[in-house]
């Protein structure tokens, strides 16, 4: 009966042990969770943050396009209406670089252009 309880003593401080160890790991898991959550939050900030700037580059960018055609529209339109008024042969046109009058220029072997007389730049090429 001895042996017995012996025995008895023996196996319950022996799952008392292993509880202990398993106890153990669990927190020393639930530690390394708590990194692991913590580290997680910080980039997901992180990665916020660079959404953020990301989306105000774009909206940034979205204003410089938009000027920038309104731009195009514009200048296009003055072209063309350049090339109408030089086309109709009166010579009315402005040169958009130094608003010097324009003239079309008729060449036998060459293309026929527009030009500025004052400053000589090219503005079409027929």
């Amino acid at each position: 009966m001895a042996d017995d309880d012996t025995e008895a003593e023996k196996e319950s401080t022996t799952e008392t042990a292993t509880e202990r160890d398993a106890e153990a790991d669990a927190t020393d898991d639930v530690t390394i969770d708590v990194e692991a959550i913590d580290s997680y939050e910080q980039r997901i900030e992180e990665l916020s943050a660079a959404v953020e700037e990301r989306e105000e580059t774009i909206e940034e960018l979205r204003s410089v396009v938009e000027a920038q055609s309104e731009q195009i529209d514009r200048l296009e339109n003055q072209f063309l209406d350049l090339s109408a008024r030089v086309a109709d042969g009166r010579n009315l046109g402005v040169c958009p670089e130094c608003n010097g009058p324009t003239e079309k220029k008729e060449r036998l072997f060459r293309s026929d252009t527009i030009e500025c007389t004052r400053c000589g730049e090219v503005i079409h090429t027929y």
